[in-house]
């Protein structure tokens, strides 16, 4: 027989069990609610079609050298197609499906541009320490707009843009001002309608100081190792009045280094007489601008359909 001290000491447990299992339950729902990858990609995906794993280079089995298609149904046949370069430090931890599952990144790009009647490429690309030089993550992105390029007729798509994001940012913005890396990859500049970077670095050499030693000594790997071949390799070397069309966009709470290289092209172009448009995002971080892509409150996209559909 169970005495009364017994059982008031049980009844004072159950609550406190029960009251802990609803606030695991209340933290999950909340957990789901603000889940970045359900709010910019799963539960909007299926509005889109989309083609994974469509390799680039023929014959080439290699992820990193294949690219995922957005497309918008029912669009009319010539829409723009962005080719969107992911960032990540120019190493090859990240790719074009980086914590996809959390974060939704990049399939939220290319489903955000496709339920807007945009076609999207997602694409792969070498990276280090796949590769030692700069150049051939560089000519990758090339060659895939090329394949992209030639691949429009198939697919209904009409303006070619590109997008770059952190690192892609600079690799898009690079190869807008140099164009002899789309030249010898078999693509004329003038086939690109325009170019993207958004919180890019510009300045590689004077960016090697915010950065640790082994991050500096990669950049130096894949872009130096010198002063001069860093120059090359950096945006603000080609600033000029003419170009193709250019937006850059930066984050207000970016990184410093990224801040500061926003701020330095914008005062070098503007003084070269150029046109290229800068747009400053405020309240956004670094990674946060791409996450943002595809959600509700995307506030990054605005300025995107503005540039393409002006």
């Amino acid at each position: 027989m169970i005495s009364s001290a017994a059982a008031k000491q049980r009844s004072w447990r159950f609550p406190w069990k029960r009251l802990l299992w609803l606030a695991l339950g209340a933290l999950l729902v909340w957990l789901l609610w603000f889940w970045p990858a359900r709010r910019n990609y799963y539960f909007k995906r299926a509005q889109v079609h989309s083609r994974l794993d469509i390799p680039y280079v023929a014959g080439s089995a290699d992820p990193k050298r294949q690219l995922d298609l957005y497309l918008p149904p029912g669009a009319t046949l010539g829409f723009p197609i962005v080719v969107f370069v992911h960032g990540g430090y120019w190493n090859s931890a990240i790719d074009r499906r980086w914590l996809e599952p959390l974060l939704g990144t990049h399939g939220n790009v290319g489903v955000a541009f496709a339920r807007r009647g945009i076609a999207a490429a997602i694409l792969g690309y070498r990276q280090y320490p796949g590769v030692q030089r700069g150049d051939d993550s560089l000519d990758d992105i090339a060659t895939a707009i090329r394949f992209v390029r030639a691949s429009c007729a198939a697919w209904g798509c009409g303006p070619l843009f590109v997008v770059g994001h952190s690192a892609g940012g600079h690799l898009a913005s690079l190869m807008a001002m140099d164009d002899r890396i789309l030249r010898r990859n078999g693509v004329e500049p003038e086939q690109v309608a325009g170019f993207v970077s958004i919180d890019g670095i510009f300045n590689l050499d004077a960016a090697l100081a915010a950065f640790t030693p082994e991050q500096a000594g990669i950049m130096r790997k894949l872009f130096g190792p010198d002063q001069a071949t860093l120059a090359l390799h950096s945006t603000i070397s080609y600033a000029r009045a003419q170009h193709p069309r250019l937006l850059f966009l930066d984050s207000t709470d970016d990184e410093k280094v990224c801040r500061d290289a926003f701020q330095e092209l914008k005062a070098r172009m503007k003084n070269a007489g150029s046109p290229a448009q800068f747009t400053e995002l405020p309240g956004l971080g670094h990674n946060e601008t791409v996450v943002r892509i595809g959600m509700d409150d995307d506030p990054v996209m605005p300025s995107l359909l503005a540039f393409i559909r002006p």
